[in-house]
């Protein structure tokens, strides 16, 4: 699993669009699919599954933080994975009780995809930074 995480707009996707150049990939994207889940092919294959914006699903599921995260977690078991998080952690906290809620949730997750995470990459305007490589204890 690759972990590539940044700010908003801070080129992220292009960074993954450029590693993904000649191969074969599933592109998911949880702001839009209706049930993202179903989109990920039942067996795994060749093809690298890219996921982005799971924070958009966790503002819209139903389901408890802890299901949602254990969800995420068993659908991209044994499967070559690329997640593109959104930082949301970093600025002012939110006076709003659900966007903080939102806020902790993904913090909550992205430590438990990073810590499973072969490599990280953090996306600053563009420039990618290794924050973990593969083989690393993390």
């Amino acid at each position: 699993m690759h972990v590539i995480i940044g700010g908003a707009h801070n080129g992220k996707r292009d960074y993954v669009k450029k590693l993904m150049v000649g191969k074969e990939y599933y592109w998911l994207d949880f702001s839009v699919e209706d049930s993202p889940f179903d989109a990920i092919p039942n067996e795994p294959t060749r093809h690298t599954v890219v996921i982005e914006h799971i924070e958009s699903w966790l503002t819209t599921t139903n389901l408890s933080e802890e299901t949602s995260i254990q969800k995420i977690v068993e659908a991209v078991e044994g499967r070559d994975v690329i997640f593109i998080l959104t930082d949301i952690g970093r600025g002012i906290v939110p006076m709003d009780a659900l966007q903080r809620a939102l806020r902790d949730a993904c913090g909550r997750l992205y430590q438990q995809l990073i810590a499973q995470a072969d490599e990280v990459t953090r996306i600053w305007y563009g420039l990618p930074q290794t924050l973990k490589k593969r083989g690393e204890i993390g």
